[in-house]
C-alpha cells in the first residue's frame, strides 16, 4: 500500500508541475503579446487560441488531484462537524463512495469524449494553420483520474480505520 501512496503522491506532484509550468506560460505569452501589442503593433499570431484551448485545459485538469489530495476542494464539514465520531466516519465512507462513483464516471464519459474527437481528428485554427486539438482533450479524464484514485485510497484509508477500531 506504502509503493501505491507513494506513486500517487508522485503522480500528484507531477500534475502540480505541469499546472504550474501551464500557467507561467500563460503569463509569458500573455505579457508578450501585450508588449508585442502595444510597441510594435504586432502581436502574437493564434495567442488566444493557445492559451485558451492548450495551456488553460493544461493549467487546470493535470492539477485537480493535487487540489483533492491537499483538501483544497470545498467539502460538507461543517454540518458533519457537530455529529458524533461515529456519524463522522460512517458519513466520510459515505461521501467517499460517492465521491468514487462521480469520478468513475466523469473520467469514463470524458474519456470516451476524447476517443470521439481524436477520431475525428478535430483541429482548431491558430493564424493560418489548422493544428489538432484532440490532444488536450487527454488531460481532462487525466485529471479525473487522478482525483479517482485518490478518492480510492482515502476510501481504502478510512474503511481500514473503520474495520481498526471496531
Amino acid at each position: 500500500m506504502q509503493y501505491v501512496l507513494k506513486i500517487n503522491k508522485a503522480l500528484q506532484e507531477t500534475g502540480k508541475i505541469i499546472g504550474g509550468i501551464s500557467i507561467v506560460l500563460m503569463m509569458t505569452i500573455i505579457v508578450l503579446d501585450v508588449f508585442l501589442r502595444n510597441f510594435f503593433a504586432t502581436p502574437i499570431p493564434g495567442s488566444y487560441a493557445i492559451i485558451e484551448n492548450y495551456l488553460m485545459p493544461i493549467a487546470i485538469f493535470p492539477v485537480l488531484g493535487y487540489v483533492y489530495m491537499e483538501n483544497i476542494l470545498p467539502k460538507l464539514g461543517e454540518f458533519v462537524s457537530k455529529k458524533s465520531k461515529q456519524f463522522q466516519k460512517i458519513n466520510n465512507i459515505i461521501l467517499l463512495f460517492m465521491d468514487t462513483i462521480v469520478f468513475i464516471l466523469l473520467t469514463y464519459y470524458s474519456f470516451i469524449y476524447f476517443l470521439g474527437m481524436s477520431s475525428k481528428g478535430m483541429e482548431i485554427q491558430i493564424a493560418t494553420k489548422f493544428v489538432p486539438i484532440w490532444p488536450v482533450y487527454f488531460v481532462v479524464p487525466l485529471g479525473f483520474f487522478l482525483v479517482f484514485l485518490e478518492v480510492i485510497l482515502r476510501l481504502i484509508k478510512e474503511i481500514k480505520k473503520k474495520a481498526i477500531s471496531s
